[in-house]
């Protein structure tokens, strides 16, 4: 019996860590001509889905989950119009 608790125990907490994959991070929203970033221990990271921080003014802070793509494929980034460069990690 205590061979079963000690084996259903087991299976509840690596069940319980490996569903907490998302890593919360708390950042700030950066916007300038060439488009909206999210600063995090000083680095920025451009966004991709501006509809998602649409309604976050620049200098908020927000708790977001995010993940580092290669390319940005969003067609509505304001940068083409814009001859200034903003230095970022993403």
């Amino acid at each position: 019996m205590k061979r079963i608790i000690s084996i259903a125990t087991t299976l509840f907490i690596l069940i319980f860590f490996a569903c907490n994959k998302k890593n919360n991070q708390t950042v700030t929203v950066v916007r300038d001509c060439t488009g909206t970033y999210l600063r995090l221990n000083g680095r920025d990271y451009q966004v991709c889905n501006l509809e998602k921080v649409a309604s976050f003014s620049t200098g908020a802070k927000v708790t977001v989950t995010f993940k580092i793509l290669t390319e940005c494929n969003d067609s509505s980034n304001p940068a083409a119009a814009c001859e200034m460069f903003h230095k970022s990690k993403g």
